[in-house]
């Protein structure tokens, strides 16, 4: 009894070291960060979204890497999540003339003093204060005198109805208050440009009234503003304003206006039109429009640039357009700028180039050797915990293999290329150690080392309809589906034997989506979360429900015993029913839970889908609540938990993989 009162005492000591270590959600800032914080796992590509330089280092805002600066190809200071930024996603970058930058991120913006790295944390603050509803400062413009800043900030959830619109704002160095177009309501800013010459913030963008969007444009001179509704001239369809630019006759500006006048992604151009000092809109004088996606457009000397998503960088005239390299990696451009130091600058998802007339383009931000997708997935370990399958989207599917230096990727499929073109879904392993991935609503692949991927053999010709998950199970494997619009058959489950036999096992209701994760039995039962609670199934039985309310996701720690869910609530198993775990938790989770895991003393770590984790004891009382101060990334989606080695992986869709030490 002494020796178990005494391990229960170190776990619970253990414990506690976690929580009082890390930064927990509100607690004031500058609070120091333990090594037990999360941290990234593997680092994720530059994603270039913004570039600027200051004083000779190039600074990049990375979407899903923070605030990177490099000088002379070298990378130096950083600002990430749970080092300076609320959120890892940085989608705009201005630098103010005595060197401070501000840093548009997924949660608002930052402004941030690289002049001291010994500062570390304690050199940034929030210039936007949370309400409570995520919102991302998805534009910022500087003025190059003074303190005068121009910033949208726009919802990072645009599936919620009551979600605020997009808005307005000016900060003077000393306080926010809204920016003001005189346009009326419904302003929505696609484009900025500050120009150095006049020292005006420039901003266009659309205006939806009723059903119909209409180009605007604004200029904010030191406060003196002039503003128009772009009717004349303008073509019809409009849905934004890619780029703006100063024409080269000073007066009048040059912008990418995108129309689209069906549904269909593929009628969408962008438009190179040219407003005079009136607010008239002209085509221009080269008549061009482009299928291509523009990601930038600058002036650059005397000649105007445009970056295309897939053809590269171009120098625009009144005839067709130059390419000003051939260097295949500028066909990739993300970001566009224009230094008078360091000449042209062209920002990618793997590089920053520098291009100088007559040389070879420079790299100043290189590559990283090893990085993960920002939205990769963890999925499943392997038995010996060495070994972890990541999904991304994005990407494919990757293999991370644990050594003595870490972690690093052992195998990579991607789509397109060594798996058929596709958005990718779950995976798992198979007891004969091939990896068996789903192909949302397509296919159910085998992936083998060395060899491309193939279709699971299923006898009889069968087909799944609409794959959705996939889990190992002693004789075969679980496979959950979902009912297609146009379909008679209803959502289920198949199983799939060794020999490839499949016996499908439709789901209590016809109408019922699969909602959550597979659970697999030792017995060869399974669990899946629905819409109407946890189904229950047996390889060539019936199904049953088990509990009610939305199951979402659903956890098994086989050393313990212990199986919880997340959905509607948090919920345990008894041995024969669900019940609810009730607990406060303070300060309160934004949204609401949607992935757990059970740790090996029998603690839980619950997810919520705004980006925080809850830690109960194994008695289900709360312990803490963690966010992004103690590493956790705001968008956060999928955890899993390494027993052999204690270690919480938590996956997220924008910031890329990060681990949680747990004792």
């Amino acid at each position: 009894m002494r020796r178990h009162l005494h391990g229960g005492l170190r776990a619970t000591l253990a414990w506690l070291w976690v929580v009082a270590s890390a930064t927990v959600t509100g607690a004031e800032p500058g609070t120091p960060i333990a090594p037990t914080v999360a941290r990234r796992l593997l680092d994720v590509p530059l994603a270039s979204a913004s570039l600027a330089m200051v004083d000779g280092r190039l600074w990049v805002a990375s979407r899903g890497g923070g605030l990177q600066s490099f000088r002379q190809g070298v990378a130096s200071t950083r600002f990430d999540l749970g080092s300076g930024l609320p959120s890892a996603v940085v989608h705009d970058l201005a630098a103010l003339p005595d060197g401070r930058l501000l840093a548009g991120t997924d949660r608002g913006l930052v402004l941030v003093d690289p002049r001291d790295p010994r500062k570390g944390r304690n050199s940034s603050r929030p210039i936007t204060a949370s309400t409570g509803v995520p919102m991302a400062a998805d534009l910022v413009l500087a003025a190059p005198r003074g303190v005068s800043v121009i910033f949208q900030l726009t919802p990072v959830d645009t599936s919620d109805d009551n979600r605020p619109t997009a808005s307005l704002w000016h900060w003077d160095g000393q306080r926010v208050t809204p920016w003001d177009a005189q346009l009326g309501p419904g302003l929505v800013a696609t484009a900025g440009h500050v120009d150095r010459e006049d020292g005006c913030i420039h901003l266009a963008g659309v205006q939806a009234e009723r059903a119909t969007h209409t180009a605007w444009y604004a200029r904010d001179c030191n406060g003196k503003l002039t503003s128009w509704r772009l009717g004349v001239g303008a073509p019809r369809h409009v849905t934004g304003v890619a780029a703006l630019a100063r024409a080269a006759d000073g007066r009048s500006m040059v912008m990418v206006i995108v129309t689209q006048p069906s549904a269909n992604p593929a009628s969408r151009r962008h438009l190179l039109m040219q407003m005079d000092e009136h607010g008239r809109l002209t085509t221009h004088c080269s008549g061009l429009g482009f299928a291509e996606r523009v990601t930038g457009l600058v002036r650059h000397g005397p000649e105007l640039l445009v970056a295309r998503s897939g053809v590269g960088v171009q120098a625009l005239g009144c005839g067709l357009p130059r390419p000003v390299s051939d260097d295949p990696r500028l066909r990739q451009g993300t970001a566009l700028a224009s230094d008078p130091q360091a000449g042209l600058l062209v920002g990618t998802d793997t590089a920053v180039l520098q291009l100088k007339e007559g040389l070879a383009p420079v790299v100043l931000a290189p590559a990283r050797d090893a990085n993960l997708p920002v939205d990769a997935l963890p999925m499943q370990a392997s038995v010996s915990g060495t070994r972890v399958l990541l999904s991304a989207p994005s990407l494919g599917l990757l293999e991370l293999a644990r050594g003595a230096d870490g972690w690093r990727t052992a195998q990579q499929w991607r789509a397109g290329a060594e798996l058929p073109q596709g958005v990718m879904g779950p995976a798992a392993y198979a007891a004969d150690g091939d990896v068996i991935a789903v192909m949302l609503s397509q296919n159910l692949l085998r992936l083998r080392p060395g060899r491309t991927a193939q279709a699971l053999d299923l006898k009889d010709g069968a087909v799944l309809s609409s794959p959705l998950d996939v889990a190992p199970a002693p004789e075969g494997l679980w496979v959950t589906s979902g009912a297609t619009p146009f379909s008679s058959a209803g959502a289920g489950l198949h199983f799939i034997a060794k020999d490839g036999a499949t016996h499908f096992v439709p789901l209590p209701d016809k109408q019922v989506q699969p909602s959550g994760r597979l659970l697999t039995w030792p017995d060869g039962r399974v669990w899946v979360g629905t819409r109407i609670g946890i189904v229950e199934a047996e390889p060539l039985g019936t199904s049953r429900r088990v509990s009610g309310d939305r199951v979402e996701a659903l956890h098994r720690n086989a050393s313990r015993g212990l199986v919880g869910a997340v959905g509607a609530t948090v919920q345990r198993w008894d041995g024969e029913r669900m019940q609810p775990v009730l607990f406060a938790a303070t300060p309160r989770p934004n949204g609401h839970p949607i992935d757990l895991v059970i740790d090996d003393a029998g603690r839980w770590l619950i997810l919520y889908s705004g980006g925080q984790l809850v830690l109960l004891d194994d008695k289900h009382e709360f312990v803490a609540t963690l966010g992004e101060a103690s590493g956790i990334p705001p968008s956060s989606r999928r955890l899993l938990y390494l027993p052999k080695t204690r270690e919480l992986l938590i996956g997220t869709a924008r910031e890329g993989v990060f681990v949680l030490p747990t004792p």
